[in-house]
């Protein structure tokens, strides 16, 4: 099917692209990577008369290691995090997460703020970055802010993103110490497919106990979810009796939609399998 007519629209800043977004509001929409909203446009499944080329505003693309962490540009495509030097050495975690996604030619185009704009619920990169505590700095028509990722997404493809405004970057503090973390996918049906799930987990461990736990998971809420009330594990040596008590606290939150992929009553086995793998790779302790 052929894609119906549409103007690109090529600003050299991003006060201008922020500029043309304003003048043509609800006709517009912003393109980085375009690998979904393309296939979108072509399946006419969405139309926009104007398209905001952010490839031709030099400076998104970059990844900088800073003093508390690493800043990942909107731009930079997915292939670029999961090779890069910065990003493999402190947060692994994140590296593998875009390795999973679709194949190599799409991450070589995708981009990661659209990715994350796109809000997808079965997105690989939210999850590790939700455990992360990682930040989207976004610049609009009323100045730049910078929001928790745990408040980035708001249901299915819907964000915290007024009109006009575009993510920047990604901001990633750095694990704190003596921290662990871990990013674990299942695919259902081929491995170039949406997951069926995704979970992240990361400790802090002292003595063998877990001080902390934050667990991250995508697919099977309407956004990716960052699992709260995990208190329980503090100062816990992890045994059977409590990754149930864990497990049971995650099935409440979530809440997965029967699917090609899976029932809900398959999906909720899953992360009950996935989450403890997570766990117990975290703890020294091989999975079965």
């Amino acid at each position: 099917m052929t894609i119906r007519s549409f103007e690109l629209l090529q600003p050299r800043s991003v006060d201008e692209a922020i500029k043309l977004l304003t003048k043509h509001g609800d006709d517009a929409r912003p393109i980085g990577g375009g690998t979904t909203l393309i296939i979108l446009m072509k399946q006419r499944a969405l139309h926009y008369p104007y398209l905001v080329d952010l490839q031709s505003v030099s400076g998104l693309d970059q990844i900088s290691r800073e003093s508390d962490g690493v800043r990942i540009g909107a731009l930079t495509t997915h292939r670029s995090v999961e090779l890069s030097p910065p990003i493999r050495q402190s947060f692994p975690v994140v590296a593998e997460a875009f390795s999973k996604i679709g194949n190599v030619r799409v991450r070589q185009t995708a981009s990661v703020g659209g990715n994350l704009a796109h809000a997808d619920y079965r997105l690989d990169p939210p999850p590790p970055l939700l455990v992360l505590g990682a930040v989207v700095n976004a610049l609009g028509p009323n100045g730049s802010r910078s929001i928790p990722i745990k408040d980035f997404f708001r249901g299915l493809y819907e964000t915290a993103l007024e009109p006009g405004e575009l993510i920047v970057d990604v901001k990633i503090p750095f694990m704190p110490p003596d921290s662990k973390a871990v990013y674990l996918r299942y695919s259902s049906l081929s491995g170039n497919d949406w997951p069926c799930l995704g979970v992240a987990a990361l400790t802090i461990r002292q003595d063998g106990r877990f001080q902390e736990l934050r667990l991250a998971l995508g697919g099977v809420a309407a956004t990716p979810l960052l699992i709260e009330g995990l208190d329980l594990v503090k100062d816990q040596s992890v045994d059977d009796s409590v990754i149930d008590k864990l497990l049971d606290v995650v099935d409440e939150q979530i809440s997965p939609s029967s699917d090609m992929r899976g029932s809900e009553w398959y999906k909720r086995k899953m992360v009950r399998v996935f989450v403890k793998k997570a766990i117990l790779q975290l703890s020294d302790r091989v999975s079965v």
